[in-house]
């Protein structure tokens, strides 16, 4: 079964970033962030190279990392020749397309989806509407207004669910 990696507010000592901005501290900054900050540490950490069938849940498109991981995996190869990879054995594009799955919680934006999808892939995306903090009736109208296709729909709005928690 997959682990979901829920972002939260960063602890009282790391805070120094934010001050001044408390507002930035929780969902409208802090918790991609942090949780993005996090996954990446674990993809260079050597973890899915020890359990290479670990499996990932990250919500609100991935926390941004589809859009930055292009870069991040381009520089880490240019800093130190390459030392900045840590103990991965692997590119982090390899990890975030083998160990990662993420869903729409709470981040209702089309072009996020679709930059998501050229990242991750669609059998990859799993929708979801991230209540209580979020309206059913929001993320629900998002998704079916989607411009997406209607196969890609049913695969991010419930095959690709059925598939991975092994569902009938």
């Amino acid at each position: 079964m997959p682990v979901y990696l829920h972002p939260r507010e960063p602890l009282p000592s790391q805070r120094r970033i934010y001050e001044g901005y408390p507002s930035l501290v929780g969902s409208a900054w802090g918790f991609a962030h942090e949780t993005a900050t996090h996954t990446i540490r674990l993809m260079l950490s050597g973890l899915f190279d020890r359990f290479p069938n670990l499996t990932l849940i990250l919500g609100h498109l991935a926390e941004g990392l589809p859009l930055m991981l292009p870069r991040l995996e381009h520089r880490l190869h240019m800093q130190r020749e390459g030392e900045g990879l840590g103990n991965a054995k692997k590119p982090v594009s390899h990890y975030f397309s083998h160990n990662f799955y993420l869903t729409t919680a709470g981040h209702f934006h089309t072009k996020g989806l679709l930059d998501s999808i050229s990242e991750i892939g669609v059998d990859r995306v799993l929708f979801s509407a991230d209540y209580p903090y979020e309206s059913m009736a929001t993320a629900s109208n998002w998704f079916d207004e989607a411009l997406i296709s209607e196969n890609d729909r049913e695969k991010i709005g419930r095959g690709n669910a059925l598939r991975l928690f092994g569902l009938k």
